[in-house]
């Protein structure tokens, strides 16, 4: 079975951010050490690598000090842009000692006096803002779907268009029993570990997380994307796969499993921007709905994955998956019945 890999640019994409939005940086830097004087493209060139180094801190000390999410957002982006700061002057110390001495000819020890005689305020200054700036574009690019800038700054779907698309409603089963059990706030707190680790599975099918709604994920791909090496139907797979690979931590943290099910269906969907105050993207159409009521058919029918006759249809034949047919089933809200198959992986 040829399961999607994941992209090695989404694999990273955090790094590559934090080098483009440190190399931005590091031009603005060049500016603000008056890079109009002599060798101006070496300094535009040592500015740049200056950014560079301050993404690559960020992203490193950012995964060692998750620690401080603890605190508040306020307090802890504090304490990690001073931090940040701290580390990223001893690199821009460095740069400047190693390009002093380089185009100036002076020895280190002058070029460390001049640099915390005339610099290390404002470089501080600096590098705190740069710090502040990047921790906030790493927040918020994390708040929003990959494509929302993309989408929004081209005019994707500022006027409504119709496509076709499938959908997949991904629900913990059993619920309201596992709430009961665990509390509101570890219940919550396993949700949040059970959807943090769907993110390599979701990010190998090229699928979009439309919304999470309470113990609800809703997936959607535009077809051409979705279908191709199936990728929609092995991303149920590769989220069964994710979270078996971390039963230990489960068992171990809340002494169970999370198990979850899925329905898929594929339509025509209208695609449109709403909101001012909030602005989202939205679907509308039958799609939706048909796709939610056979997520609701897999306890009936005693199976984790049901796809409509449509969604089967619609994918590339492969041996490696069997498809059981579960005759024509009236779904509520539906006027014409609709075929349903439940789905295994061999």
């Amino acid at each position: 079975m040829d399961l999607p890999a994941l992209p090695f640019y989404r694999k990273y994409s955090l790094i590559f951010k934090a080098v483009i939005a440190g190399g931005i940086l590091g031009m603005l830097y060049s500016a603000i050490i008056d890079s109009g004087s002599d060798h101006v493209y070496f300094r535009l060139l040592l500015s740049t690598l200056i950014g560079i180094s301050i993404g690559f801190i960020i992203i490193i000390l950012e995964k060692s000090l998750a620690y401080l999410n603890r605190y508040s957002f306020r307090v802890s982006m504090v304490l990690k842009a001073l931090i940040y700061s701290f580390s990223i002057l001893i690199f821009l110390l460095f740069f400047v000692v190693i390009y002093t001495t380089t185009v100036m000819h002076i020895s280190y020890q002058e070029a460390v006096q001049e640099y915390m005689a005339n610099r290390l305020f404002n470089d501080f200054l600096f590098s705190f803002g740069a710090s502040v700036f990047l921790i906030l574009f790493l927040e918020i690019s994390s708040l929003l779907s990959a494509g929302f800038f993309y989408n929004y700054f081209t005019g994707q779907y500022h006027k409504p268009i119709q496509e076709e698309r499938i959908f997949m409603f991904v629900d913990v089963k059993s619920s309201t029993t596992l709430a009961e059990q665990l509390g509101d706030v570890l219940y919550s707190s396993l949700l949040q570990d059970l959807f943090n680790d769907f993110n390599n599975a979701i990010l190998a099918s090229r699928a979009e997380i439309y919304q999470y709604a309470g113990d609800e994920i809703i997936l959607t791909w535009k077809s051409s994307k979705g279908l191709k090496e199936n990728r929609c139907l092995y991303c149920f797979y590769l989220l069964k796969r994710e979270i078996k690979n971390k039963e230990e931590y489960y068992q171990k943290t809340y002494h169970t499993v999370p198990k979850f099910k899925a329905g898929m269906h594929i339509g025509t969907a209208v695609t449109t921007w709403v909101g001012k105050v909030k602005k989202e993207i939205v679907y509308h159409g039958d799609v939706l709905n048909t796709t939610s009521r056979i997520q609701c058919k897999c306890n009936e029918l005693n199976h984790d994955f049901v796809v409509s006759e449509t969604m089967k249809n619609a994918l590339i034949p492969n041996s490696s998956v069997k498809y059981t047919q579960q005759g024509e089933i009236l779904l509520r809200g539906k006027a014409k019945p609709t075929q349903l198959f439940t789905v295994d992986f061999n």
